[in-house]
């Protein structure tokens, strides 16, 4: 669950997209790139680096290697919300 962000916006990115090809662009495999995508994996600075600039930004470093502080933080309902 803590990568959720990272995977959502690399899995959007990615939509449509040949996973293979990507992957050969940032210097790693397909399989590795779907681990990242279902969140198994965070990616090394420089891969995370790589990722930034092989999407024109789409996809942020900091959002691959600190996920957490792009969560949103879950609010919980007011009584009334809960009704």
């Amino acid at each position: 669950m803590i990568n959720l962000i990272m995977t959502e916006t690399l899995k959007k990115y990615l939509k449509g997209k040949s996973r293979e090809s990507f992957a050969q662009s940032v210097g790693t495999t397909k399989n590795y790139i779907n681990l990242l995508v279902v969140h198994l994996r965070r990616p090394s600075s420089a891969l995370a680096l790589k990722i930034e600039r092989a999407t024109g930004g789409a996809v942020s470093r900091d959002e691959l290697l600190f996920p957490e502080l792009y969560m949103e933080t879950p609010t919980t309902p007011t009584t009334q919300e809960a009704l």
